[in-house]
């Protein structure tokens, strides 16, 4: 079997939320809109930066002028201050470099931004050696469509059942089945135990080093 581990970013790798949460009510307030706290970014991330804010304005609907504003207004300040407060988990930088020792292939697919993805990656990830870093791109659907897990798959000349794919939401589980891949769910990322079982995680990992465990004898 090939050693193949995809990574979701944000809430998997990296702890985004504060930089999110942050670029996110500076656009609401600019709007005119009132600030969300924090904690409440764990439920509105996952699926793409148009899709955060039609979650964050569920209970109160705007139109699609005011969610693209609000969308351009976010993006433009977050590629500011994206670098803030934004950090590895704990564990992450050991694991990452036990799967690069034991010469697993290394790939990253988010629904943040492309180009977002990739600056936090040169940012933060650069110490490893990652082979495709994909984020949202242009004619590509987002996740929990299979299509940009498996355009990574077959850009390493892999089969996705070799794959695993490791992420903290149900959206990263519903991926990871779709593409026929083994979904490893995050619970050190956003989301419960309970939604990552429900939507088809395989293994559910307490800490980076669980997965080293799992990973040790492949």
């Amino acid at each position: 079997m090939s050693r193949v581990i995809i990574f979701d970013l944000d809430g998997t790798l990296l702890d985004t939320l504060e930089d999110i949460a942050i670029s996110a009510n500076f656009a609401l307030t600019t709007l005119g809109f009132d600030a969300q706290p924090t904690y409440k970014y764990r439920y509105f991330v996952g699926e793409g930066v148009f899709k955060l804010f039609e979650n964050i304005f569920a209970t109160n609907p705007q139109n699609q002028e005011t969610i693209h504003k609000a969308v351009m207004l976010f993006e433009s300040h977050y590629a500011q201050q994206f670098n803030q407060n934004t950090k590895l988990y704990d564990g992450i930088r050991k694991m990452l470099s036990f799967l690069q020792k034991r010469g697993f292939k290394l790939a990253i697919l988010s629904n943040k931004p492309d180009s977002f993805t990739k600056l936090c990656a040169i940012k933060y990830l650069r110490e490893w050696k990652f082979d495709v870093v994909y984020g949202a791109r242009e004619g590509v659907p987002r996740k929990p469509h299979p299509k940009g897990a498996l355009d990574i798959v077959e850009l390493l000349g892999v089969k996705p059942e070799e794959c695993y794919y490791l992420g903290d939401t149900m959206i990263d589980m519903q991926t990871a089945n779709s593409a026929g891949m083994i979904a490893l769910g995050a619970l050190w990322g956003f989301r419960e135990e309970a939604e990552l079982r429900e939507h088809g995680a395989q293994y559910v990992m307490k800490t980076p080093s669980e997965v080293i465990k799992l990973l040790a004898e492949v």
